[in-house]
């Protein structure tokens, strides 16, 4: 429309031309919590996974620990035949020779095995604050009693 003036009037135009500066703000600012959301979400999943990896690792170190126990192996030469984990901290075996009633004695020994959930050198993810009490150095332990028939 053109004013007497013979200039166009422009508060019309104005609101069809696009976004104003505040809206374009509001929705970055919405955008950067979304972001910074997902990504927090993405750092917590990844130290948890690595944890998980890890109990894995010392799980299995400690099965096949026990499957040599039970195929006749000595106590001592265990830790020898075993690949080196640096998950593991400790391994230690408790030995006793109870005896069973129509069976005689049988080697009893309980297998525990020592680690660090976690390899980080602080705890800053909530994820691992959950899983480890907040402390990165925290051990845990887990343990299996194997038995063994005398020959």
């Amino acid at each position: 429309m053109i004013t007497e003036h013979g200039m166009k009037n422009t508060s019309q135009n104005r609101c069809s031309k696009g976004y104003t500066l505040i809206e374009t703000l509001v929705a970055s600012a919405v955008m950067m919590v979304a972001i910074g959301a997902a990504s927090s979400l993405s750092l917590s999943m990844v130290s948890q996974e690595e944890m998980s990896e890890r109990t894995v690792r010392v799980m299995n170190h400690l099965e096949n620990a026990a499957a040599l126990y039970q195929l006749g192996f000595d106590t001592a030469d265990i830790g020898d035949l075993l690949t080196n984990d640096p998950a593991v901290s400790n391994l230690s075996y408790a030995s006793e020779t109870p005896t069973v009633s129509g069976l005689g004695t049988i080697d009893v020994t309980q297998i525990t095995v020592q680690f660090k959930p976690s390899a980080a050198t602080s705890a800053n993810s909530a994820s691992e604050k959950s899983w480890t009490g907040g402390d990165s150095s925290k051990v845990r332990s887990h343990s299996v009693k194997v038995f063994r028939s005398n020959p």
